[in-house]
């Protein structure tokens, strides 16, 4: 949904689901499975505009360890700040703050709230997901989840460089 500043005045609120399939997150491993709802005000100011709210929905992310699919919720706050590309610093040596970390460049004539969404939820999964603290992932030789199964690979097979040494 692409908001147009011009068309209200100074605060407008917006409720919205963006269908599932709508979010290509162009990650493997990552899906979204639900719609995802949006709770977002808008309130333009007369340097930059503020976004504040919401972002419901679930994700199926599948562990690293074990490959298992896990479905899970999205909760994500918004509070986001866009300005004018003209006034958005492009200085290099700039060091950065947490708070530039919210601050965004825009048109200064419309806001994408499905790409706002879209960008949150690729900031708010992890960058290494397991299905449990304690996932014992695969097994090397019989590619066996170790967390269903008990595989005695390590077990039977003797590495023949060894193998003197086991007489």
């Amino acid at each position: 949904m692409i908001i147009d500043l011009n068309s209200f005045g100074r605060k407008s609120t917006y409720d919205m689901l963006i269908p599932a399939d709508e979010i290509d997150l162009e990650v493997i491993n990552q899906r979204i499975t639900d719609d995802v709802a949006i709770h977002a005000t808008v309130t333009k100011g007369a340097a930059a505009t503020t976004v504040i709210g919401q972002i419901k929905g679930w994700i199926e992310l599948d562990c690293d360890r074990c490959l298992e699919s896990v479905k899970t919720p999205l909760e994500i706050e918004v509070d986001l700040e866009f300005v004018p590309v003209e006034q958005f610093s492009v200085d290099a040596e700039r060091e950065l703050t947490s708070e530039d970390l919210n601050v965004d460049a825009f048109d200064g004539e419309s806001l994408d709230l499905k790409a706002i969404a879209r960008e949150q939820i690729l900031l708010e999964i992890p960058q290494q997901f397991f299905c449990r603290e304690d996932c014992k992932g695969l097994c090397a030789k019989c590619g066996g989840n170790l967390n269903l199964i008990d595989c005695n690979c390590n077990e039977t097979e003797i590495d023949p460089r060894w193998a003197a040494l086991k007489d």
